[in-house]
């Protein structure tokens, strides 16, 4: 790895783990297209994975006392449930198609977030156990759980501070499992030590920030740098064919 393509590696996380501690989610949105861009779809997605299990545990301390379980359990169940059904579709499927599929999924993801900011299918119980399906599936495949479940918040009123705390345990669950089923990056101890390191910087300077960036910037900045991450991926599938 070149120390262009690391430095743009670090950089990213610390990004997105600042961006997770501010919005609540946005990790994946913001380094996981990189990410998969840099190390490819397998390799990218599980590093993916294992950093935002790494941000959602050193977030979780400072939150903790506003997580609502009840609130995450009916997303996380069904989330970890088709979690290995989406490990063996990531698995069976060559590189170059699997990061097309990728981007793709982020921007149609992005598109809905757009198209339809409240949605009324996503309310009830239902709502929330298609949510957490939704997101496992994308997560476990591409790295990417955090839109479905930003779509559910918008439907759903939920409070912004509430939010941000339950999404941390929800991450540690979803990410926890995602590796489990899939197993962990096979990447240079050096590689793997930097990212852990601009992880939990990030997650630091999220926390010295939150309070003095408005929620809603903080997310359309994620929506563009995704919104860039994922055509990228998309356009080094297509090349790679």
């Amino acid at each position: 790895m070149t120390v262009t393509t690391t430095a743009l590696l670090v950089l990213s996380v610390l990004a997105g783990a600042c961006t997770q501690r501010v919005t609540g989610l946005g990790f994946t949105l913001v380094a996981g297209p990189l990410l998969t861009l840099l190390l490819g779809a397998v390799e990218g997605v599980r590093l993916a994975n294992l950093l935002s299990l790494l941000a959602g545990l050193a977030v979780l301390p400072a939150v903790w006392s506003r997580v609502e379980p009840r609130r995450v359990l009916p997303l996380a169940v069904p989330a970890l449930a088709v979690l290995p059904l989406g490990a063996l579709l990531a698995a069976s499927l060559p590189g170059p198609p699997l990061l097309i599929g990728e981007g793709l999924l982020v921007l149609a993801a992005l598109a809905a977030l757009h198209r339809f900011p409240r949605p009324a299918c996503l309310r009830g119980r239902g709502g929330a156990a298609g949510t957490g399906a939704v997101s496992g599936l994308m997560n476990v495949t591409a790295g990417i759980g955090g839109p479905a479940v930003t779509l559910y918040a918008a439907a759903t009123g939920w409070e912004q501070r509430s939010f941000v705390a339950c999404m941390q345990l929800y991450s540690v669950l979803l990410n926890a499992g995602s590796l489990a089923a899939k197993g962990l990056p096979a990447l240079p101890a050096t590689v793997l030590g930097g990212a852990a390191a601009a992880t939990l910087a990030g997650a630091v300077l999220g926390t010295l920030t939150a309070r003095r960036v408005p929620a809603a910037r903080a997310r359309q900045a994620v929506l563009t740098v995704a919104a860039f991450g994922a055509a990228g991926a998309i356009v080094k599938g297509v090349i790679n064919l």
